[in-house]
């Protein structure tokens, strides 16, 4: 059995502008979307650019858009029912080339909430105090979340991503950590998100981080 892969290409010299390019590739039980990308790679054209690292949905470098829903490549298998699918660099992020996308946004916004603990309280935790932030401590950092977000695409820079208020909610469930972060979510728009979007954005992880109820606490509302 064979699979039509529809796979964005950017064009030369333009990364914003591109179009998908399809390829006919022999489907097997069980293959990822990975898989399918590196059969066109080393059999059909070599000159195809995606990211991956770790082949198990730890690194979080491999995410991509399969039929418009934001997935790693690594761990999501392919629909045998399917004829076709639609491959896309992650939406909400600049194309760099193909499917690798440019984080470099992410990580300019990451050093506004100081991902670290910060004004360090001394203080001893218990197992219920550290279990707290144990569910935000899964986030791989994927994008996924910033990928499937409207609030994302139609605020832009003016509010904090998905990612940022997981990390953020990690640090406010710390009782070491001495930062208003309750405060600098709420400068940073988390009332822009609905409790729907939060919802489908913990959906969406493929770490089944909790980002619903890190919006919830981050809005005071009890979680």
């Amino acid at each position: 059995m064979n699979k039509t892969m529809r796979v964005f290409r950017s064009h030369e010299g333009n990364s914003v502008a591109g179009s998908f390019q399809s390829f006919l590739v022999p489907y097997s039980e069980g293959m990822t979307i990975l898989d399918a990308l590196l059969y066109i790679h080393k059999h059909l054209d070599a000159t195809l650019a995606f990211r991956y690292e770790c082949r198990s949905g730890v690194c979080g470098t491999c995410g991509v858009m399969l039929n418009g829903m934001p997935v790693l490549s690594c761990t999501t298998k392919l629909d045998e029912k399917r004829s076709e699918d639609s491959i896309g660099p992650l939406s909400n992020f600049p194309v760099e080339k193909d499917l690798i996308v440019n984080i470099q946004p992410v990580l300019e916004r990451f050093q506004k909430i100081k991902p670290y603990l910060d004004l360090i309280r001394k203080t001893q935790i218990n197992r219920s105090q550290a279990q707290k932030s144990k569910p935000f401590r899964k986030c791989i950092e994927c994008g996924c979340c910033i990928a499937g977000s409207l609030t994302v695409l139609e605020k832009k820079d003016t509010v904090f991503d998905p990612m940022q208020l997981v990390k953020i909610a990690r640090y406010v469930t710390d009782p070491r950590d001495g930062l208003n972060r309750r405060a600098m979510a709420q400068a940073g728009g988390v009332k822009q998100y609905s409790s729907e979007e939060a919802k489908k954005l913990t959906k969406i992880c493929p770490r089944g981080v909790p980002i619903h109820t890190a919006v919830k606490l981050l809005k005071g509302e009890e979680y």
